[in-house]
C-alpha cells in the first residue's frame, strides 16, 4: 500500500512538473508578439482594414485577410495579397530583443521567409531605400548569387538561389531619419515602425512592422530586378503604405506631418 502511495504521490509531480514547463515555455513563445497584440479590435467591412492603431482602404486588385502569424492566439494585424506576393501590415509586431531598432531576425520571416533566422543574420542581399512619405521609405534587398561561389547547404546564413541573375529578395518599410549632422535623430530607425514617432514626431515603444515579401520556396522563381510586375507591385504597396492613417496614442492628438 505504501508503494502505491509513493508511486501515486511521484505522479503528481512529474504532472505538476510538466504543467509548469508548459507554461513557461507557452510564456517564452507569447513573449515574441507585442504585449499590446490583443487588444487591436481588428475588422474587415468591404475593402477597409481597421484596428486601434491604424485604417486602410485597400484596392479591389488586392485580397483582404486578417494576418494569422504563427502561432498568435489573436489576429496581429492584415495580409494583403496579390498574386504571390505578400503585403503584411503587423500592427501587433514588436520586438523582443531589447536591441535598439530590433534586429533583423525579428522580422526576417515576413521580408525574407527563405533565409536562416538563427543569431546572427542580417538582411540576405544588397539594400536599397526609396522614399514613401515624409517619415517612411521602402528598403528593398537585391541578392546576386557569386557564379565562384559553389552553392552548398552548410554553414551559410543566405540562401542561395541556382540563378546568378540579380532577384528580388523581399521589402520592408522603415523610418526615414535625419542622417546629416551630429544631432541625428536617435529616436528614429531599425527594422519597427513606432507609432507615435509617425504620429507626431516622437518615440515610443508602441511598434509595427510593415513587409513584402514573395510566397514562394523556390528562390529561383524570385523576381528578376527589372521584371515589370514586380515594379508595378512595388509601386502598388508603396501607395498602399502611403495611404494607411496611422492613429496616434489616444493621448496625442492625431499626425497632420506623416
Amino acid at each position: 500500500m505504501q508503494l502505491l502511495r509513493n508511486t501515486l504521490a511521484s505522479l503528481r509531480l512529474a504532472c505538476l512538473l510538466l504543467s509548469l514547463a508548459a507554461a513557461a515555455a507557452a510564456t517564452t513563445q507569447d513573449d515574441v508578439f507585442n504585449s499590446d497584440s490583443g487588444n487591436l479590435h481588428p475588422r474587415i467591412r468591404g475593402r477597409v482594414y481597421k484596428d486601434d492603431k491604424i485604417g486602410v482602404q485597400v484596392p479591389a486588385s488586392w485580397q483582404l485577410a486578417l494576418l494569422r502569424w504563427q502561432n498568435a492566439p489573436f489576429p496581429m494585424g492584415a495580409e494583403l495579397r496579390k498574386g504571390n506576393y505578400l503585403l503584411r501590415l503587423c500592427t501587433g509586431c514588436g520586438q523582443a530583443s531589447g536591441a535598439v531598432g530590433g534586429r533583423f531576425a525579428e522580422i526576417a520571416l515576413l521580408v525574407q521567409p527563405w533565409a536562416p533566422t538563427d543569431e546572427p543574420s542580417g538582411p540576405c542581399g544588397t539594400e536599397q531605400r526609396t522614399p514613401v512619405t515624409g517619415k517612411i521609405e521602402r528598403v528593398d534587398f537585391w541578392f546576386r548569387r557569386d557564379p565562384g561561389h559553389e552553392i552548398s547547404d552548410a554553414n551559410r546564413f543566405c540562401r542561395q538561389p541556382e540563378t546568378t541573375d540579380t532577384v528580388w529578395y523581399g521589402s520592408y518599410f522603415a523610418e526615414r531619419c535625419s542622417r546629416t549632422g551630429s544631432n541625428a535623430d536617435a529616436e528614429c530607425g531599425g527594422y519597427f515602425l513606432h507609432r507615435a514617432w509617425l504620429a507626431k514626431g516622437r518615440s515610443d515603444i508602441d511598434e509595427m512592422a510593415f513587409a513584402l515579401t514573395c510566397d514562394t520556396s523556390d528562390l529561383d522563381r524570385l523576381p528578376r530586378r527589372n521584371d515589370p510586375e514586380l515594379q508595378q507591385i512595388l509601386d502598388e504597396a508603396a501607395a498602399i503604405v502611403r495611404s494607411v492613417r496611422i492613429d496616434p496614442p489616444k493621448s496625442l492628438p492625431p499626425a497632420t506631418d506623416r
